[in-house]
């Protein structure tokens, strides 16, 4: 499961304030909470926008102007 750090810490563990990381050893992650290091991350679900995309599209040449 994710979590996120609420303050910054070091250890077996360690993060960043605000960080969201994959924790999986159920020791560390009881430590943590009640120590109130970390929280478990929400999650977000991010839409991702293909509007106007093009699949298999090729990308244009970009044209180079000589300049004498």
């Amino acid at each position: 499961m994710k979590y996120k750090a609420i303050v910054s810490f070091v250890g077996k563990v360690t993060m960043a304030q605000d960080e969201i990381k994959e924790i999986d050893d159920e020791e560390i992650i009881n430590d943590l909470l009640n120590a109130g290091y970390i929280a478990p991350a929400k999650e977000e679900k991010k839409e991702v926008k293909t509007e106007g995309v093009v699949e298999d599209a090729t990308p244009s040449k970009t044209k180079v102007k000589k300049i004498k």
